[in-house]
């Protein structure tokens, strides 16, 4: 059994409650693997190291627990966890929503607190009600003085609404005559504040260095006997001051200092001037500063102080930058947004709180970010921290999908690179390099800036050979200058990420995309992104992870392969539950497109995306419905719907819809767009040697040659296709058994036809697949069946599965589905049970067959 109680005095200590948990369970931590061994004691101050990501000292403590667990049966419970610092309570959260199959339980008890709701989030709850009348009545009688009658019980009950701790308290402190004599003269019920004054009452009764002591006590709140008996000390106080408190039942002093009900603690510091209040604080923080508890000196010292103080201001300040350094980056924005307060100078101060809201942000908290920002004159900032304000109101906005704030990200952020020009190089590279990810986010829907103003902005700053300046060279180029140009801009941004990434660096792992797919290379940008992704999973970067695998599902849907796409979606949403998260950010509505969802749904999901200013995910989804449209032979509508998308291009967004929008004009009659889209392929095609654009210009051909031709390059088409490109394929080998059947070769349509519907079948192209079914009736064959069963597995036991088929051991397996080893031999005894084998060999046998 392991227990704590949360307390006030550690709520700002980052990861406290969570080493007060752990103790008993450093004898395992040998036993856990390396990187979670090593943040959990980076977290906890052991090390030094980068700081740690709060999932992955989650899964270290899982670890823990799991290992505890095979040796018998462990049980954790945190009481108050309202006073529990924010990290513990992210740590609890993702712990009790990973917990499946080891045999440890966990139990969280808290009164009301957003706090404690928003990190449990997802977690079973009950909500402690009232005892009954019943039974509530029994306590009251069990615990007062003297006979009480029933009916005057039960009014209590009433009046307490069953509260236990309440109902005691009552038969502690008045007599049944009390009680009875209060009922019948409908006087107030002395509970809660009543209760206090009556606490207080007592207390005056006491000597006054008993009144001295419970006032420490009460400021200590961790019960630790060493710290109040120092600060008593170091106040005068004689050492059995506690006596008489404890003599009325008012305080025990044992291995610890426990009051008797929290009202008892409340009623005592309340009593107290703020003078003596202050007073106490400096001794206890003397204290912790003499022991080197350097966060809970800055807590009583920040207490201590009656006004702005530079020399306490900068102590929680020193506190914020070692809480940062465990990776407690909310503890370190509630520390520097207290030490802001704190501090006189005004420039200093603005500057800790944008420090504070950065730290928020890095934690996910956005609108706290936003609440910590500084106010009022701008004069009191430095260009470089006005900058950084814009900075994290623009990422803010992004978080949390606010529609005006998404629209003028753009804009914002190249302001704040402007405010800092040669000031501050790094910064107004980072400012310009988030401007182009909003960019990418809002297309269109941008106000305020252009495109090209970025790209202006861009090659101003891009000196240098550094991997930044080398993407920045490259985005600027592919923006201001002709495609022949950009080109070799675009391979060396694209060579000089992928050599960061071996490296293990992700800090650019979000612009992989646009120079990959501006090369027309989509399996290179699905390589840099799942490397970036393996990374993230070891550093326990979740968010970023989060991120990754959204934009993997894009880069799959636009080479129409609707299942990798819905297998990443899938991922993310796993690993968002176990962060706490409820839905995905932006719904990806072009994969419920590809899934079946009737379009006239889909453009509505689509218009208010388009309103809400995600501009990319609109145009991503428009291409979709387009895709199934053609899929459907709805060839006008697809022309229609692709026109403005193919003709009125975002940077490299646009490249994709050019084969789509020559297949849906060729087969609407619309010949001069045909000519106008083949001939923009084959210069982008001559241009950047890609072989997958090579085989969509080829595939594209066959469409518009006579029959003398067209086999040849369907033939061609199908062989240029990287295995990676399935639906392609698929989609190659379908015109292809269109155009056998055309010209009456019926068995080798069937063939061709065939194969692509088996593609179809194994990519999720659901529309593209009734229609090869079609084709197949129609060349004479009989009507194939769907062979795409219902999955008997659930999702994480097809992820457990697929890992395991690949032949990750189940502590790899663990490590990268943040789950314990014990979780993963119950998702794979599940598995081999329901796909009714018994070894590994056997699942890798049925996913290779896949």
């Amino acid at each position: 059994m392991l227990a704590i109680q949360g307390v006030e005095v550690e709520s700002g200590i980052a990861f406290g409650a969570l080493q007060r948990l752990g103790r008993p369970l450093i004898a395992f931590v040998d036993d856990i693997p390396d990187s979670q061994r090593a943040a959990l004691r980076i977290a906890a101050g052991v090390d030094e190291g980068p700081p740690p990501q709060p999932p992955l000292v989650g899964l270290g403590f899982l670890s823990l627990l799991a290992r505890a667990g095979a040796d018998r049966a462990t049980v954790c419970t945190v009481d108050d966890a309202q006073h529990v610092d924010a990290e513990s309570l992210l740590v609890l959260g993702f712990v009790a929503r990973r917990l499946s199959a080891e045999r440890v339980g966990l139990i969280v008890a808290a009164r009301t607190d957003e706090g404690v709701e928003g990190a449990l989030a997802g977690v079973p709850r009950i909500e402690l009600g009232g005892l009954d009348a019943e039974a509530g009545s029994a306590l009251l009688r069990q615990d007062v003085d003297g006979e009480l009658d029933p009916t005057v019980a039960a009014e209590y009950v009433h009046d307490t609404a069953g509260n236990p701790l309440a109902l005691r308290e009552l038969a502690t402190e008045l007599s049944a005559a009390q009680l009875t004599s209060t009922a019948i003269a409908h006087s107030p019920v002395p509970i809660g504040g009543r209760l206090e004054l009556i606490y207080a009452e007592r207390m005056s009764e006491l000597p006054e260095p008993s009144r001295d002591w419970l006032l420490v006590a009460a400021t200590e709140s961790s019960g630790d006997p060493a710290a109040v008996a120092a600060a008593a000390e170091a106040l005068g106080i004689p050492a059995d001051a506690s006596a008489a408190a404890e003599g009325i039942d008012f305080v025990s002093v044992r291995e610890a200092v426990r009051f008797r009900h929290p009202l008892i603690r409340s009623a005592v510091y309340g009593a107290a001037t703020d003078a003596a209040r202050r007073r106490v604080h400096r001794a206890l923080g003397a204290h912790a500063r003499e022991r080197g508890q350097r966060d809970v000196a800055a807590y009583h010292a920040a207490a201590a102080v009656h006004g702005p103080d530079a020399e306490v201001a900068a102590e929680l300040t020193a506190a914020a930058d070692a809480a940062g350094a465990r990776g407690g980056m909310l503890s370190r924005a509630h520390l520097l947004a207290r030490a802001a307060e704190l501090t006189p100078d005004a420039a200093e101060a603005s500057d800790r709180s944008v420090a504070a809201a950065e730290a928020a942000l890095s934690a996910g908290a956005a609108r706290l970010a936003l609440h910590l920002l500084p106010l009022g004159d701008e004069t009191a900032l430095t260009q470089v921290t006005r900058a950084r304000r814009l900075i994290v109101e623009a990422m803010a906005s992004l978080f949390l999908s606010e529609p005006n704030g998404l629209r003028a990200g753009m804009a914002k952020l190249m302001t704040a690179a402007d405010l800092v020009g040669d000031v501050s190089p790094t910064l107004r590279r980072r400012a310009l390099l988030l401007a182009l990810n909003s960019a990418t986010v809002t297309e269109e829907q941008a106000i305020g800036a252009t495109t090209r103003e970025l790209g202006e902005r861009m090659r101003e700053a891009s000196g240098g050979d550094d991997v930044t300046a080398v993407l920045l060279q490259a985005v600027s180029t592919f923006i201001l200058d002709d495609y022949a140009t950009a080109v070799p801009a675009l391979r060396r941004a694209v060579e000089a990420l992928r050599a960061e990434l071996d490296s293990g660096d992700t800090t650019l792992a979000f612009y992989v995309t646009m120079p990959c797919v501006a090369l027309w290379d989509w399996e290179g940008a699905a390589q840099l992104l799942r490397r970036s992704a393996e990374i993230g999973r070891q550093a326990g970067a979740l968010r970023d992870v989060d991120a990754c695998l959204w934009t993997l599902s894009a880069v799959e849907l636009s080479r129409g392969h609707a299942q990798a796409a819905a297998d990443y979606i899938t991922e993310a949403a796993e690993l968002r539950r176990a962060l706490g998260f409820g839905d995905e950010q932006a719904v990806n509505a072009a994969l419920l497109a590809f899934q079946g969802t009737p379009l006239t749904t889909v453009e509505q999901i689509s218009h208010a995306i388009h309103e809400a200013g995600w501009g990319g995910i609109s145009r991503m989804t428009g291409e979709a419905i387009a895709v199934n449209e053609l899929a459907a032979g709805a060839y006008e509508s697809a022309y229609e719907r692709l026109g403005p998308l193919a003709r009125h291009p975002f940077l490299q967004a646009s490249y994709r819809h050019l084969p789509e929008y020559f297949e849906a004009a060729v087969h609407s009659g619309n010949r001069a767009s045909a000519e106008w889209a083949l001939h923009r392929m084959k210069t982008h095609v001559d241009i950047n040697g890609s072989v997958v654009g090579r085989a969509l210009y080829t595939r594209s051909l066959a469409l518009m040659a006579d029959d003398a031709d067209a086999e040849r390059h369907f033939v061609d088409a199908i062989a240029l296709f990287p295995p990676a490109h399935q639906a392609d394929i698929g989609r190659a080998r379908l015109i292809y058994g269109e155009w056998l059947r055309r010209v009456r070769r019926r068995a080798d349509a069937r063939a061709q036809l065939e194969l692509a519907l088996r593609d179809f079948e194994a990519t999720g192209a659901i529309g593209f697949a009734e229609r090869a079914r079609r084709e197949i009736l129609a060349a004479g064959g009989s009507m194939p069946s769907d062979s795409s069963s219902v999955d008997p597995l659930s999702s994480q036991e097809r992820q457990v599965a697929l890992l395991a088929a690949r032949g990750a051991t189940n502590a790899e397996i663990a490590a990268t589905m943040f789950i314990s080893p014990n979780t993963v031999d119950y998702h794979l005894r599940k598995v081999f049970r329901k796909l009714e084998i018994s070894s590994r060999r056997q699942l890798a046998d049925r996913f290779s067959e896949k």
